[in-house]
């Protein structure tokens, strides 16, 4: 995991190479979140780019001479195609001294240009200066992330919203439509959007090019197209398991490097470990679990039992990490700021927790990540009425969510329900159909789009932010674009089958995984059932309540979180796994990003 950065250009007094180089450094201190042991800086007129990364991860920014140009690049990310690319390279002439993954990525747009991100499988952000222009990619599904700002002193960007604070001239401010994207639609938040008025994001699949004094321009270089299914059920079920095995065969490392499989003892994570042939396994758990520990319909079975079957079947050795509700409390602190926006509260720190415990004996980890997404998983595939409510299924209601703002906000924001529909509306606009699609195929294609551009961002940050705060590298061989693109055009009957949620790929993992496992209902990644937990949030936003001091109180009515700390909720804030307890660590974490970031709101 790394991370990278830089600006580019300088404001209207033209600042020197020495005040660039002062700016960087603030950066970089920033920026070593994301890979405190290793870092690097190149410092020009009229550019500066830094990277940071953990010890075997080679040193960047990198530098090479291509032709009769002088290339310098940034890249945070892994190639899972690179041998294919190098390749290419090789055939067509080129020639470098080692083949790290930077080194592929520089001459592929030495070679190639801008559409080089097109032969790419990966997950990466880059940035690269040729002299003249700096070009910057994200990878198809936004697995690795990208933030920008644009002003008179140029293009700032980086891995991190906390890094590009780093730069004197930009502010923690956020106007009206910050608190709405906090309030309204957080921790999801709208594709592009990073919250602070002076910040935005590079979208999943677009790269931007940016000359000094001439702007920035955008390009879409990767869209889902709607395309006929020609292939049989058994035919379409032999190609979901082909290209799950070669993503999993990409991404595992095998004997290279030591890696372990993040395991829950569900279909999806089951799936990886028995097609990766994996050696060693750990799943999560909390104190009191095994007593508190109530089915519900989210959750209605505990993991144990299915973690000792898949542990039994594939001979792993396997470990257990076991959280408790204080620590989880107390990193609601730390995962925020690996955020560095108010996440999922202890849905997060939980992950960080673990991954840190993880990470004491390997640095790389592979999860069943983004199965539900692209396979129909969520309650919210099956259930006719979530799928037709024209709303976001996993959202609280913006009418209850609006209750959270002060009135001043609102009134700048005039009518919330209008705010959270136009994303939602503009999102599902981009879900390309085909003309003879039944309307139940419409509608499918319209929430697997609000997965891959809400649901799965949310997700996939807290992935990657959480794992880079480790020190860790967490792949997702379900996230391989080319599994993304094929199922978006499967029938939903097929993916549907029998009636099961993912039904199609329990058929393709047949006589690979136990029959207990194989038909086992979805279950949601595990969280806290202590109640011992909801007492120290509560605890903890009572005191945020007792202190007028707290900058919260600026964003939401007081008489709002004295109720939230007080009462209780049966509806859930986001997604499946943010409850009460959740929604009460989610305000708290408000409070910690304003007071540590020391945000402030427009006027």
């Amino acid at each position: 995991m790394s991370g990278i950065g830089g600006i580019v250009g300088c404001d209207k007094k033209g600042r020197n190479a020495l005040a660039a180089a002062q700016i960087c450094d603030g950066m970089l201190t920033a920026l070593k979140g994301r890979g405190a042991d290793v870092h690097g800086t190149y410092i020009s007129e009229d550019v500066c780019l830094i990277h940071t990364c953990h010890s075997d991860e080679g040193k960047q920014p990198l530098r090479a001479a291509v032709g009769n140009k002088a290339f310098v690049l940034v890249f945070d990310g892994e190639l899972y195609n690179k041998e294919e690319i190098l390749k290419e390279l090789l055939a067509k002439g080129s020639r470098f001294p080692e083949t790290s993954d930077a080194t592929i990525v520089l001459h592929a747009y030495a070679t190639w240009g801008q559409s080089c991100v097109e032969r790419m499988n990966g997950v990466f952000a880059f940035a690269l200066w040729d002299g003249s222009q700096l070009f910057l990619a994200r990878d198809r599904l936004g697995l690795r992330p990208l933030f920008y700002s644009m002003g008179t002193y140029g293009m700032v960007f980086a891995s991190s919203i906390k890094t590009i604070l780093a730069h004197p001239n930009i502010h923690p401010v956020i106007n009206a439509d910050g608190a709405a994207e906090i309030i309204l639609l957080g921790p999801g938040r709208t594709p592009g959007s990073g919250i602070f008025k002076q910040i935005s994001e590079i979208n999943p699949g677009e790269h931007a090019t940016y000359i000094p004094g001439h702007g920035v321009t955008k390009t879409a270089y990767w869209r889902l197209k709607a395309k006929t299914h020609r292939e049989n059920f058994k035919d379409t079920t032999a190609v979901i398991r082909e290209l799950l095995s070669d993503s999993v065969k990409r991404q595992f490392p095998g004997a290279t490097k030591r890696a372990s499989i993040l395991l829950s003892g569900g279909l999806d994570s089951s799936a990886i470990a028995a097609l990766a042939k994996a050696k060693e396994s750990f799943s999560v758990d909390y104190i009191g679990n095994d007593k508190y520990f109530a089915p519900t319909d989210f959750q209605p079975e505990d993991d144990g039992a299915y973690i000792k079957r898949v542990v039994s079947h594939l001979g792993l050795r396997h470990k257990q990490i076991i959280l408790g509700s204080d620590e989880l409390a107390d990193a609601l602190s730390d995962a925020m700021d690996a955020r560095g926006l108010p996440g999922m509260a202890d849905i997060d720190s939980s992950l960080l927790l673990f991954l840190r415990r993880v990470r004491e004996e390997t640095p790389i980890a592979i999860s069943g990540e983004g199965a539900d997404e692209i396979l129909g998983g969520y309650r919210w595939y099956q259930d006719e009425e979530l799928l037709k409510q024209n709303s976001f299924p996993w959202s609280q209601s913006a009418e209850n969510r609006a209750k959270f703002l002060l009135p001043e906000l609102l009134e700048k924001i005039q009518s919330p329900k209008e705010y959270a529909y136009a994303r939602y509306e503009r999102t599902i606009k981009e879900a390309e159909t085909l003309y003879d699609d039944e309307p139940i195929e419409g509608k499918i294609r319209q929430m697997y789009m609000l997965n891959l551009k809400w649901f799965l961002q949310c997700l996939a940050a807290r992935n990657d932010t959480m794992a880079a705060a480790a020190g860790m590298s967490v792949r997702a061989p379900f996230l391989d674009y080319r599994l993304v693109e094929y199922l978006y055009n499967v029938p939903w009957s097929f993916k549907n089958h029998e009636n099961r949620e993912k039904g199609i790929l329990r058929e393709a993992l047949k006589g690979i995984l136990p029959d207990a496992v194989l038909f086992r209902k979805k279950s949601p990644f595990p969280k806290t059932h202590n109640p011992g937990y909801l007492a120290r949030v509560r605890d903890m936003l009572k005191a945020v309540l007792n202190d007028d001091s707290s900058p919260i109180f600026s964003l939401v009515p007081k008489e709002m979180l004295k109720a939230l700390a007080d009462g209780e909720s049966s509806t859930n804030w986001y997604g499946q796994l943010m409850a009460h307890p959740q929604t009460i660590a989610y305000f708290l974490q408000i409070n910690m990003w304003m007071k540590n970031y020391a945000v402030t709101i427009e006027n």
